[in-house]
């Protein structure tokens, strides 16, 4: 396993410290569990944005030349 160094302000890391102290874990679990959602999060936006991808390919609906005006839409 890889280790990183971070430079963070003293006082946040104190307040994280303290954070993970009461939620009885450590900074470097807290990180970790941070890193895992972060990447996964990603990874769940690929997969819907190649599920809708792969939907408007399989879709009928087509674009076509537009055949009104603005001011045509908006009369009353």
């Amino acid at each position: 396993m890889a280790n990183i160094t971070l430079k963070v302000d003293d006082e946040l890391l104190e307040k994280a410290r303290r954070l993970a102290f009461q939620r009885k874990t450590s900074i470097n679990a807290i990180v970790k569990q941070r890193l895992e959602e972060f990447v996964a999060s990603d990874l769940s936006r690929e997969a819907v944005l190649e599920g809708l991808e792969a939907f408007f390919r399989r879709s009928k609906a087509r674009v076509g030349k537009k055949t009104w005006t603005r001011d045509e839409i908006h009369e009353r």
